[in-house]
């Protein structure tokens, strides 16, 4: 990392150095202190974890997205005018679908209904975090406004996970069930954490494959083409396939990672 030290313009061409008077001590000026850098995940284990949390959380933000779209359509939340937003947040150890109208005069949002997916869900009253629940929203309009490239029409959703300074918005193909598989087109866009900024954005993605993959002996395996880690959305099919078989692998070009009922950590083997 660089330091640049920004020296404003005006000053003198000389300056005389301050009087110190005779046995005082001098004190270094007090550099100021940078942000730490997040760390950023290097070997294949850090990797395949990383991505897999993502794949996690977007498993439950589906879940939560679905099971709050069933609702509304159920008329479980009355009636809810099209101009409100809506996002999914994790609000402590449960998953929340927030309605709320944002605020143009000043960043923000104000929060209209919640449903809570705990039980058969809820509307609450609850607590909830208005920054996180105005940075997704945001981010996700931003989302919506992306074009995608598509090798053939697939679905795909835009999924907003909050993250320690930032909000990374990944787009996936709107999965079926773990039996037709729609794997590929991954791409990710990072906001700012209110939503405003857009950080980044991934320009390359790849290639959409879609295909079935038929159970053997209570056993699912996914066929990766990646070389290492697999694919967020090929990640989402396997956490999937947990719920209909007892033992998962994603076998890319160089591991076999394997993640069953009795083991729920996965294990990778090198090819």
């Amino acid at each position: 990392m660089v330091a640049l030290l920004l020296v404003p313009h005006g000053l003198p061409a000389q300056q005389s150095p301050p009087r110190v008077e005779s046995g005082a001590a001098v004190r270094p000026p007090k550099l100021p202190v940078l942000p730490k850098t997040p760390r950023v995940p290097s070997t294949f284990d850090e990797l395949f974890a990383y991505r897999d949390a993502r794949a996690g959380a977007a498993l439950e933000y589906l879940r939560c997205l679905q099971g709050t779209v069933n609702a509304l359509r159920s008329g479980a939340l009355g009636a809810v005018p099209r101009e409100w937003s809506m996002t999914c947040v994790q609000q402590g150890a449960e998953w929340r679908g927030v309605f709320g109208e944002l605020m143009e005069s000043a960043p923000g949002i104000r929060v209209r209904l919640q449903y809570a997916l705990r039980g058969a869900g809820v509307v609450t009253t609850d607590r909830v975090d208005t920054a996180r629940v105005n940075g997704t929203a945001r981010a996700l309009l931003r989302g919506l406004a992306a074009p995608l490239a598509r090798a053939r029409p697939v679905e795909f959703v835009p999924i907003a996970l909050p993250q320690a300074g930032f909000v990374e918005v990944w787009f996936v193909p709107l999965p079926g069930s773990p039996a037709r598989v729609v794997v590929g087109g991954d791409s990710l866009i990072q906001m700012s954490s209110d939503g405003a900024r857009e950080l980044g954005h991934s320009r390359v993605t790849t290639p959409v494959r879609e295909f079935a993959i038929v159970p053997v002996e209570d056993r699912y395996t996914l066929e990766s083409r990646e070389e290492r880690v697999p694919l967020l959305s090929e990640l989402v099919i396997a956490r999937m396939a947990m719920d209909l078989v007892s033992e998962v692998h994603v076998r890319t070009r160089q591991y076999d990672s394997m993640i069953s009922r009795k083991t729920p950590i996965w294990i990778h083997t090198r090819r």
